[in-house]
Order: C-alpha cells, then structure tokens, then sequence
C-alpha cells in the first residue's frame, strides 16, 4: 500500500487523536480519583460526573482517530 503525502498526513493525525484520547481518559482518572477518596457525596459526585465525562470525550476522540485510520487505509487500498 503506498500513501500519498495527503494520506500520510491522515495517518499522523489519526494516531495523534488516539493518543489524546488515552491521555484525556487517564487525566480522567488522575483528576477524579481523589475526589472519589472522599465521603462526602457532592464529592463523590462531582468526581463520578468529571471522570464519566473526561472517559466518554477521551474514547471519542480516539474512536475518530480509529475511523480515520480506517478510512485512509480503504482508501489508499481502493486506489491501488
């Protein structure tokens, strides 16, 4: 399969997204678990609500790296 300088661009920025997404999903972790450590429930809460948040923003991203990738190979594939 031989990429294009376009294509090759895509795959970079594509494996970017993917990297972001873990990161965004382990700052998710780091951010929340000490509020989880605490006993009072609005704490809980709020740590519960931002890592459910930063999880989902994390694996969306990394699913629209994914889907990048995938495009551009069938892509690249169909032309040549």
């Amino acid at each position: 399969m031989e990429l294009s300088p376009e294509e090759y661009g895509a795959y970079w920025r594509a494996s970017l997204h993917v990297s972001a997404g873990i990161v965004i999903v382990y700052l998710g972790y780091q951010v929340a678990s000490p509020l989880l450590a605490y006993s009072n429930v609005g704490a809980v809460g709020i740590g519960i609500f931002l890592f459910v948040a930063l999880v989902v923003a994390g694996c969306f991203i990394a699913m629209l790296g994914v889907a990048r990738t995938v495009r551009t190979a069938v892509d690249a594939e169909m032309r040549g």
